[in-house]
């Protein structure tokens, strides 16, 4: 109950109310001392009135669409005056006055002035129906009651009454108003006239109804009413606790209703990437645009509960449709577009008593006609779907989506724009725009503001979100990315042979599932107890590449041993053997072995500087991620090793023809591009023949790689060297001039002459080299082309050495732009080694 307190008001209204305060308590005095005049029966029927004035204090009834509440006061009153006379009015009155405990609660000076009105009025009122009586009829006694009249002198009196009680209540009121709020007074004295004049003719018409059916009956008659009046009253008052529990759990039973739907939409919403604050938004934004429209009640409520419910039709939709971060097909497009048909089907059994189907089902319908599903155009659009449709388009601009990032303010107003007239309703945009301010500050005041950084904060791994104090929607939202990345990397491995891509992918959907600072995939070696860092992402990328992990060794090595995960260990243990300058860095990790067809491929090691333990959920999600990309990675090993076989001889290990026709175009396209040459020898062994004739093939074969290796010795790191076929080797050297190449002739020619191989007993297999050089694009600009000049300018050099040990050959005219090295070997077999020596 508020204090009571005159000081905030103005003097005039201080003085004013005190004046009616005092006229109130001087009538009252007057009607209490007037009493004593009462006989016994009177006495029993102003207590009884009394009671009964109290009782239907609370009974009023509103005229509709008008400010107007009947009430019984006016009955009472008129009642009291005819049977109880002046005191028994003014008591009436203070009685109906001093049970308005609700106005009293609220304004303590408004409902004793109120009273005092309410007093002074009946006083008046009863003093001139009675004065019109005296001077009409001679009427003297102290009430009416049983006594006889004139019925027009009794309708005069009646008429008059209730015209003074209208009038003094009426303008005592207003002038109280008129002096409190600055009103005028002829203004407010007009508005409280107007229906109050019918209501007082009503209570005076159902006063002397009243008192002529006490006049039919007797006073005994009040005997029969006040109990009936009782019983009533407590029959009402006991229907009203009833009504009042029935309406408390209709009310919780909407409210669970409504949750449950709010809930289910912020599933379904969560579960299409979008989360707790697009419906709430969207919401704000369809009723917001409604109210202002002045929508009636019915299609505020569809609005309502449409911007809840717009997409549950997304359940017919597949997840990877939902979470497909690109751009979706006509195909994918198609079935997106049934969520809002599927949606009007899934609640159409749900009987809402306003039209929330039709604002869901249209709610992708475009103002010129080109929407879904119906195609409907203009105003055939139900407008409860054009407003949801305004309100639903901007907020999924604002909101950051799997297939694009947030959209700004600025640009999603300028959207609504050029779509206004194809898209949207141009009134409903415009009011929509011109409200903007005042629906964000809704948006703002509940905490639903839109947020951006989301996506970054889980890229970097710089944070730690606990799984276990996520709500609902991020942890919908969390299975529901799981299950599109298993989806998505399933689908891609499935194509991807490249082992680099492989890798590349898997580290990028551990990534969105478990933080981490650093990640490195260790691959186990052929034949060897180690295993090497073939990808690394995230911090130390560069100190981490091509590390080596001995199996049983660290934290990684032991998974590497024991084929089990591995978290809640110190991450000091994989550095403490090597790299301790990484030792203090990370604070946590987790390990896993790879594993396909029950083969260990390798593992992979996640680090992390923030975090204090990886938690069991990171380790499911890291095994469910592991299980899918240990295929792949498997077979896109095998992929590369069959690869790597089709490009290499076997005998050697030394690229092949095949790879030395790839390697050929690369450096083709490179020099066509720059304008530049590059150099290619063919290189021919003298005296391998008598190297397999003599000890057999297996040592020409460990003959053949030893002097590969040997030849590789002499080309630069970038320099190309294959086995073109048989004892013919084939080199690519670029960047090389004529001297360069002669230079190199030289060297090689040398490095295989000091050759040897043991085979036993104290023998030595040998060989010797010729050499032909060609120029790229000199002597050609295709692989055969170049193989063949230099060919020439090999034999070249192999016959020029055989002139040189007869004198009577022929002489040998070399191949034009040919160049070759004029040195020349002497082939002298014996019975216990083959001797080749250089003469120059």
């Amino acid at each position: 109950m508020k204090k009571f307190d005159l000081s905030v008001y103005n003097l005039q209204t201080k003085i004013y109310w005190s004046v009616m305060l005092i006229l109130c308590l001087l009538t009252l005095g007057f009607s209490i001392f007037k009493t004593i005049e009462f006989s016994l029966v009177q006495f029993a029927l102003l207590g009884g009135s009394l009671v009964v004035a109290s009782l239907i204090n609370g009974y009023k009834t509103k005229i509709s669409q008008t400010q107007t509440i009947i009430t019984a006061n006016e009955l009472v009153v008129f009642w009291g005056a005819m049977w109880l006379g002046i005191p028994g009015a003014v008591l009436l009155a203070a009685c109906f006055s001093l049970t308005k405990f609700e106005l009293a609660k609220k304004s303590p000076v408004h409902w004793l002035f109120n009273a005092s009105v309410n007093v002074f009025a009946a006083f008046a009122a009863a003093f001139v129906f009675y004065t019109v009586l005296y001077y009409s009829t001679g009427f003297t006694e102290n009430a009416l009651a049983e006594n006889p009249v004139d019925l027009a002198a009794m309708l005069a009196a009646a008429g008059l009454m209730w015209l003074t009680h209208l009038s003094i209540f009426t303008s005592l009121t207003s002038i109280y108003l008129a002096i409190t709020e600055r009103y005028l007074f002829t203004e407010l004295w007009k508005k409280n006239s107007g229906w109050t004049a019918g209501v007082y003719l009503l209570g005076a018409i159902a006063a002397l109804s009243t008192h002529y059916t006490f006049l039919s009956f007797g006073i005994g008659f009040g005997l029969f009413i006040l109990p009936m009046v009782v019983v009533a009253h407590l029959a009402y008052k006991i229907h009203l606790r009833r009504l009042a529990q029935k309406t408390r759990e209709i009310r919780e039973s909407s409210r669970i209703h409504l949750a449950t739907v709010e809930a289910l939409a912020t599933a379904i919403d969560a579960r299409d990437q979008v989360g707790i604050g697009h419906v709430k938004r969207t919401q704000i934004y369809a009723v917001g645009i409604g109210e202002i429209m002045g929508l009636c009640e019915s299609d505020l409520q569809a609005l309502n509960a449409g911007a809840l419910l717009h997409d549950i039709g997304k359940l017919a939709v597949p997840d990877h449709i939902l979470s497909k971060p690109d751009r979706l097909t006509a195909a994918e497009m198609e079935k997106i577009k049934i969520h809002s048909s599927v949606g009007a089907s899934i609640l159409e059994n749900i009987d809402f008593p306003y039209p929330v189907l039709p604002t869901i089902k249209h709610h992708h319908e475009m103002y010129d006609g080109s929407g879904y599903p119906e195609g409907l155009k203009g105003n055939n659009i139900p407008l409860t779907a054009r407003v949801l449709a305004v309100a639903d388009a901007f907020d999924t601009l604002r909101g950051a989506r799997p297939y694009r990032p947030a959209v700004s303010r600025d640009d999603a107003r300028r959207f609504l724009l050029s779509e206004v007239g194809t898209h949207f309703d141009p009134k409903i945009v415009d009011l929509f725009l011109r409200n903007l301010r005042h629906f964000e500050a809704k948006i703002n005041a509940q905490g639903l503001s839109y947020q951006f950084d989301e996506q970054k904060k889980s890229e970097t791994g710089k944070y730690r979100s606990e799984k276990t104090e996520q709500g609902y929607v991020e942890q919908i939202k969390s299975a529901n990315r799981e299950v599109f990345s298993l989806y998505e990397l399933a689908k891609v491995f499935s194509s991807s042979l490249n082992l680099h891509d492989t890798l590349s992918l898997f580290v990028e959907k551990i990534g969105e599932f478990v933080p981490f600072n650093t990640c490195v995939i260790y691959l186990s070696e052929e034949n060897s107890d180690f295993a090497k860092a073939a990808f690394t992402k995230g911090d130390n990328s560069l100190a981490l590449k091509n590390k080596r992990v001995k199996v049983g060794e660290g934290a990684t090595g032991f998974v590497l041993k024991k084929r089990q995960p591995l978290h809640k260990v110190e991450p000091g243990l994989d550095f403490s053997f090597h790299q301790l300058e990484l030792v203090e860095e990370y604070t946590a990790m987790a390990s896993l072995p790879l594993v396909s067809e029950e083969k260990l491929i390798g593992a992979v090691s996640l680090y992390s500087s923030v975090m204090e333990n990886y938690e069991d959920e990171d380790m499911r999600l890291l095994e469910t991620v592991s299980r899918i990309a240990s295929d792949a990675i498997s077979t896109a090993l095998k992929h590369a090793e069959s690869e790597t076989r089709a490009l290499t001889d076997p005998m050697t290990s030394l690229p092949n023809a095949r790879s030395l026709q790839i390697h050929f175009e690369k450096e083709a396209g490179r020099a066509g591009r720059g304008g530049g040459t590059f150099q290619l020898l063919m290189l021919d062994l003298d005296g391998f023949k008598a190297i397999n004739d003599n000890f057999g093939h297996k040592v020409g074969d460990a003959l053949l790689r030893e002097v590969g290796k040997v030849m590789r010795g002499q080309l630069r790191d970038y320099d190309f060297l294959a086995r073109y076929a048989g004892d013919e080797f084939v080199a690519i050297v670029p960047d090389t001039d004529k001297e360069g190449i002669s230079e190199l002739c030289q060297r090689m020619e040398r490095a295989v002459a000091d050759f040897t191989l043991p085979v036993g007993d104290g023998k030595f297999a040998r060989v010797g080299v010729s050499l032909g050089a060609a120029c790229f694009p000199h002597n050609g600009n295709s692989l055969d082309q170049i193989v063949i000049a230099a060919d020439k300018a090999m034999y070249v050099s192999k016959a020029l050495r055989k002139q040189r040990r007869s004198p009577t050959a022929q002489p040998i005219k070399p191949a034009p732009n040919a160049h070759f090295v004029e040195d020349n070997y002497v082939l002298e077999l014996d019975e216990s080694h083959i001797i080749s020596s250089a003469i120059n």
